[in-house]
């Protein structure tokens, strides 16, 4: 049982075996060397505790809890865990059964955390895929290690967001995009597909954890929001002061366990309750030393709304189905929220892959990749390694117990939108949804659709107006920001979008100026034949003027009566203006007697 000291031992006895002249030097090596190749064979007798790591993490917290002095002093005291030991089997078993998958994507380790979102009980943990396999450190606790989120960050910018008043329709324009950075070359964020998605509402962006949007967002509530935003969740590792535009892409690093419990705050509507192992403490009698639990420990850290937002964009499977496809693994047989991450420099170099999700009951975070923070197989991505362990643990789970759907608060109400713009629509928007809203926080108003009806003067190509009511058209364009005419009229994709709405590319852009009373006015004037004058059949010259701004051309008609039904040509087109003088000839031989125009 103890191979060190058995080595040390016999070395001694074999330098006193050489010093009385039993055997030489030689030999007292070579059986050395042999001993101590035995001694190399030789492995620690493994000893099944029952969740070892979930064990060491309650010691831990006991000491934090008691101080090491007063853990150790006071023997006898009964430690009542939160472990939940079906949840703990069915963690360690679901595991166990993706090992093989997990291998054949690169991957040597994963780590799971089951939390009770309203109480902050840990029902389950496993820190790695076996905690005797000294090749990927088993027994260290992966779940309290910080490890790059990826995307999984996501809906701490967002929720953020929401309360600097942004909304799930807020709009945000997927293009390429540089942000300065400093006195180095600008951060040019790139999409997991490699691919511009041009106009997407907030609820789309998450939902389908588009980069740029993420970027963009993360602007706007500032480095120094997420973290506050972190903190105030219980993540307590974002402490650097050198964070960049890409800690929204999981450029910092997380524990699994903190990072579950920031999702808890969200199943939980916006009270957080720190995470737990200890459930009490007992004297040897019974009688209560501590209790950990039951004590309130929690606090409102997020208005419910916006904890409802978040849910309701990753609990919404019909958002996603752009990037992961219908149906898909995120989705399980009973309402869930659910979000992925993915940490990497590329395609090519993935490191970490995460999911984490929740229902009103449960919450769980799977974390999978190398102990030893290798790429793991390349093109990998949280959905494709840790979210079928996340499903595969919810649904077994969660079987037989009552389906419950999250709890809209008060205060929240919806809108109909228009889904290109997240503004409300004018008639001429062609796609439209519901949307939900914190109260106090509607959509923009109809000024900010895409689709504008703009009246214009024909005459002038000015906006129509009291000064110009004569010759009004009214156009439908496409009204669009710089960034998103550049999409539209440079990329075939933006060419796409816009020609699936019935604009052709380039865009049309509507006129700004408007009529003036001192805008020229056109002057069409028959002067002779008066109206209402006589004439004979024969030649009719007709005089008179037309002018205008912008000309191009002009013909003579005519029509039978005082309202024609229909127009005969008399000439034309005559290509220069003319002011006073002979517009045509009109031959009125053929002509029946009777009234004309």
């Amino acid at each position: 049982t103890n191979p060190e000291g058995a080595l040390r031992r016999q070395q001694q006895v074999l330098a006193l075996m050489v010093e009385a002249g039993y055997i030489t030097s030689d030999q007292a090596a070579a059986a050395q060397a042999e001993m101590e190749a035995r001694i190399g064979d030789l492995k620690p007798p493994r000893r099944d505790l029952p969740a070892p790591h979930f064990v060491a993490y309650v010691r831990q917290q006991l000491e934090a809890e008691l101080g090491r002095e007063a853990l150790y002093r006071d023997v006898g005291l009964r430690v009542y865990t939160t472990l939940d030991p079906r949840l703990q089997a069915l963690a360690e078993e679901t595991l166990a059964a993706h090992r093989e998958r997990l291998a054949q994507a690169g991957v040597d380790n994963a780590a799971i955390v089951v939390l009770r979102p309203d109480t902050g009980e840990i029902l389950a943990m496993v820190g790695s895929l076996d905690f005797y396999d000294e090749a990927i450190d088993g027994q260290v606790n992966v779940a309290l290690q910080p490890r790059q989120p990826g995307s999984s960050i996501k809906p701490l910018t967002y929720v953020k967001a929401f309360e600097l008043g942004w909304t799930p329709a807020t709009l945000i324009w997927d293009v390429r995009t540089e942000f300065p950075n400093g006195p180095n070359p600008p951060y040019v964020p790139k999409n997991y597909d490699d691919r511009f998605h041009g106009p997407v509402l907030v609820r789309d962006a998450l939902g389908n954890s588009y980069n740029i949007p993420a970027v963009k967002a993360l602007q706007f509530i500032t480095v120094e929001g997420l973290k506050e935003m972190a903190a105030r969740l219980g993540i307590t590792t974002l402490t650097r002061n050198d964070y960049g535009l890409s800690l929204t892409l999981g450029g910092g690093e997380v524990k699994l366990l903190e990072m579950t419990g920031a999702y808890a705050v969200f199943a939980n509507q916006g009270i957080r309750v720190p995470p737990t192992a200890i459930r009490r403490i007992e004297y040897a009698d019974g009688t209560l030393y501590q209790e950990i639990v039951g004590r309130q420990r929690g606090g409102r850290v997020l208005d419910p709304r916006y904890a409802y937002l978040i849910t309701d964009i990753l609990a919404d499977n019909q958002a996603r189905c752009p990037a992961f496809g219908c149906p898909n693994l995120l989705e399980l047989s009973r309402p869930a929220a659910v979000k992925t991450g993915t940490s990497g420099t590329d395609r090519d170099h993935v490191y970490d892959t995460w999911t984490i999700g929740y229902t009103p009951d449960l919450v769980v975070g799977v974390w999978a990749g190398n102990t030893d923070n290798r790429p793991i197989g390349s093109g990998m991505s949280g959905y494709q390694v840790a979210t079928p362990i996340w499903h595969d643990f919810m649904e077994a789970a969660l079987e037989g117990q009552p389906v419950r759907d999250f709890v809209r608060p008060e205060g929240i109400v919806e809108y109909e939108i228009c889904a290109d713009s997240g503004a409300m629509p004018t008639p001429y928007c062609p796609r439209r949804r519901r949307e939900v809203f914190a109260q106090g926080q509607p959509p923009l108003d109809e000024s900010h659709d895409f689709y504008q009806l703009v009246r214009i003067d024909a005459f002038t190509g000015l906006r129509a107006n009291e000064f110009c009511q004569e010759n009004v058209v009214e156009k439908v364009f496409l009204v669009l920001p710089e960034e998103g005419r550049k999409w539209v009229n440079e990329t075939e994709a933006g060419r796409a979008w816009a020609e699936a709405r019935g604009f052709a590319v380039p865009l049309e852009e509507p006129p700004e100026a408007e009529c003036t009373a001192g805008t020229e006015r056109p002057q069409v004037v028959i002067t002779q034949p008066a109206d209402g004058s006589t004439v004979v059949q024969g030649l009719v010259r007709v005089m008179g003027r037309v002018t205008m701004p912008n000309f191009d051309r002009y013909e003579v008609q005519y029509g039978v009566g005082m309202d024609p039904q229909g127009w005969g040509w008399i000439s034309g087109p005559h290509l220069t203006p003319v002011v006073d003088g002979v517009l045509t000839e009109w031959d009125t031989r053929s002509l029946e007697p009777g009234t004309y125009t």
